[in-house]
């Protein structure tokens, strides 16, 4: 990967089309740090539900995070991961139970400060 400063904003730079890191223009690195957290979870998640042989459709994921913004430096204090997904109701306790594997299975989850609360929630729309 390669960044580029480009005026007040940094650009990470891809063949298909540049991003601006910048909230006013995109999305923030904070905000980008948060998505991979997410997009990371909905990966592994989808893994676990096949390996669990889980029969799901149309996998979404919200996701919101709470900074600490007593301190001088902003730091994420919180990520909750918050899955949608279409899984018959048979499936529904299996697939509640694989939900609290993710966070011990996404690298980048793994990769964020031990002080930051990940939490992971499942919604179900029955099929």
């Amino acid at each position: 990967m390669h960044l580029k400063k480009v005026g007040k904003k940094v650009e990470l730079l891809h063949e298909t089309g540049n991003w601006p890191l910048i909230k006013e223009e995109g999305f923030s690195p904070v905000q980008i740090t948060v998505a991979a957290v997410a997009a990371c979870s909905v990966y592994v998640y989808a893994k676990l539900l096949e390996k669990k042989r889980i029969p799901f459709e149309d996998l979404e994921v919200d996701v919101d995070y709470e900074q600490d913004l007593e301190q001088p430096v902003h730091v994420i204090k919180k990520i909750n991961v918050q899955f949608e997904v279409k899984v018959a109701a048979e499936f529904q306790q299996k697939a509640e139970k694989t939900v609290h594997l993710v966070k011990d299975a996404c690298p980048v989850a793994k990769s964020m400060h031990p002080d930051i609360e990940i939490t992971e929630q499942v919604r179900f729309f029955e099929k």
